[in-house]
């Protein structure tokens, strides 16, 4: 993507979202989305029946609880990752629409997660 605009949480306040775009279209699609929920409005249980709903792909052990998985849509293919702390208290997601070609958008899924969730999950001093 040669052009994009991000848009997400105000400066100065917490993070809680953010969205990538390409300027040139006029659906202002996302193609990226980053969203983080502290406190989460999911349970743990709801998390693990979401995930067996979309047959997701565990992360790697390192990242804690969490999955991976596909979703079909009007503008292809969506990679989405979701992570969240052991009581369900704090969730990460991240949405990759469509993904660029050639590309593993699971592996980039999982690298968002990889390089965020230490940042997000820290505890608060």
């Amino acid at each position: 993507m040669k052009d994009f605009e991000a848009s997400g949480s105000r400066p100065g306040e917490p993070f809680s979202h953010c969205v990538v775009t390409d300027p040139s279209d006029q659906d202002r699609e996302a193609l990226l989305s980053i969203s983080y929920d502290d406190p989460s409005a999911l349970s743990l249980q709801e998390l693990e029946s979401t995930k067996k709903h979309d047959r997701g792909v565990d992360l790697p052990a390192d990242l804690g609880p969490g999955y991976t998985a596909h979703f079909e849509g009007k503008a292809g293919t969506s990679t989405y990752a979701y992570a969240w702390t052991p009581d369900a208290r704090r969730r990460l997601s991240i949405w990759i629409t469509p993904g660029a070609p050639g590309r593993d958008h699971r592996a980039d899924a999982i690298e968002l997660v990889r390089r965020l969730k230490p940042i997000l999950f820290a505890e608060s001093k």
